[in-house]
């Protein structure tokens, strides 16, 4: 009986190793995937999660991750992807990006533990997003107005 568990098990294995994923991994931290409603949308839509990422010096964003959230921006499908990378002087400082319309973004950039900057959260409406080298870029971006938080 365990010989043909072990054997059932290595089967299947073998079959998931060699099949095609079927959504974008990364090792840096969670795989796109579909959330739950948001409160920004529709009952019936979901939000995708284009993944979370924490990146130290020099790391370059998720290509994958980045094309995500340009798809869904430019379908104008809800989408969040969360980014968090190290100031200068290594504090972690998490940013949100959701798709709130076709070609539209709304990045929150929460400062409170950048020990030499101004310690605040802030959101901007960014329009048009795109990839360049290490990161996301928008063709304009509202100035940064405080959040309570």
């Amino acid at each position: 009986m365990i010989k043909r568990s072990v054997g059932t098990v290595l089967a299947l294995l073998t079959l998931a190793a060699c099949s095609e994923p079927a959504t974008v991994t990364t090792t840096a931290s969670s795989p796109p995937t579909a959330l739950g409603p948001s409160a920004a949308s529709s009952p019936s839509a979901t939000i995708e999660d284009c993944g979370t990422f924490t990146r130290s010096h020099g790391d370059e964003l998720s290509a994958p991750a980045a094309r995500c959230l340009i798809q869904a921006a430019r379908a104008g499908h809800p989408a969040r992807l969360r980014v968090t990378s190290p100031t200068v002087e290594g504090d972690l400082i998490p940013v949100t990006y959701t798709v709130s319309g076709s070609n539209r973004v709304e990045v929150i950039t929460d400062s409170r533990q950048d020990g030499f900057g101004e310690k605040i959260i802030t959101r901007r409406i960014c329009t048009e997003p795109s990839y360049r080298a290490g990161g996301l870029d928008f063709t304009r971006c509202s100035e940064p107005t405080p959040v309570p938080g």
